[in-house]
């Protein structure tokens, strides 16, 4: 009795911090790095448009963006980059999501979600 009464603790255990889990930095950052070149002046290739598509998927409240916000920031902060053409990937992309001109000032507790149900970060 008590071995069943452990195995669904544990069991418990895991599901738990499956569930309260936002996305790692790892995870981002696979996303977003084919993109560099990108924001870097460059056209925008299969793989980063792939990556901005993982992100949306990603964002389902509002932790999960602030997270991938500060991923990003953080991903991005030992590179030179155009902010201004992180606006432009979802468009060139066809991605579901909005996302800001992140540079290491941004504050990531903006990020939000639009009405639509679309990341705004």
């Amino acid at each position: 009795m008590s071995r069943l009464f452990y195995s669904i603790a544990i069991l418990l255990l895991f599901v738990s911090k499956s569930v309260v889990s936002v996305p790692s930095c790892p995870d981002v950052i696979k996303n977003v790095a084919p993109c560099l070149s990108y924001l870097q002046g460059k056209s925008a290739s299969p793989q980063c448009c792939a990556g901005v598509k993982g992100l949306s998927g990603m964002a389902k409240n509002q932790q999960d963006r602030m997270a991938i916000c500060e991923c990003v920031k953080q991903a991005l902060s030992s590179y030179a980059y155009d902010p201004k053409r992180i606006p432009l990937l979802p468009k060139e992309c066809g991605a579901d999501v909005v996302l800001p001109p992140v540079d290491k000032n941004y504050d990531c507790s903006k990020a939000q979600l639009a009405e639509d149900g679309a990341m705004i970060m």
